[in-house]
């Protein structure tokens, strides 16, 4: 060490130690930043505030794949037009009221098939709630595509941010998203 650097730690130290006799609570010198925080803790304890768990999504079994086929085409490969797939899902939570307010994001992709052709292809995209049996929210949108000439695939993105239902269900709901090609619900 230099002798220059060692005369100033005795200044450092007076520092610290004068900062410290001088503060209602002479911990703050040590954590500065500690007695903000204990007060915004304290604040948050204090309210009362409706507190939820923000549900997993969850697919069921079959709803994670959608295969389109050309007309009387049914199961023949050959008269595939496209196939989607999720990859992924995520959701954030918020509560507002006495409701549970969630922003559903789901990613996936479609491959063209060997009766496909580049376009517009609208995925079939359901997002429900459900306690037990009773359903607590459902809503099936449609998902556009654009598929490219020469493109073998193309990704998408679908994001539900409506999906609303009472904040007491949080902890027993479950919400369920996938394709689902039933019929549209009108705006």
């Amino acid at each position: 060490m230099s002798n220059r650097l060692l005369r100033f730690i005795p200044v450092l130290i007076g520092t610290a130690v004068l900062a410290g006799c001088t503060s209602s609570d002479p911990r703050a010198v040590l954590n500065p930043g500690g007695a903000a925080q204990q007060t915004a803790i304290d604040q948050v304890t204090d309210s009362q505030v409706v507190q939820g768990a923000c549900p997993q999504v969850v697919l069921r079994e079959g709803t994670a794949y959608y295969t389109r086929y050309a007309k009387g085409g049914d199961g023949d490969p050959a008269k595939v037009i496209h196939q989607a797939s999720i990859s992924d899902t995520t959701r954030q939570c918020r509560i507002s009221g006495d409701q549970m307010i969630v922003t559903v994001v789901v990613s996936g992709r479609v491959v063209s098939g060997p009766a496909g052709k580049a376009g517009l292809v609208d995925l079939p995209v359901r997002v429900a709630v459900l306690e037990g049996e009773t359903v607590l929210y459902s809503d099936l949108q449609k998902q556009p595509v654009v598929l490219l000439e020469g493109m073998p695939a193309e990704q998408f993105i679908h994001t539900n941010a409506n999906v609303t239902f009472p904040a007491t269900s949080s902890r027993t709901a479950k919400l369920y998203v996938g394709f689902d090609p039933g019929p549209y619900n009108t705006p």
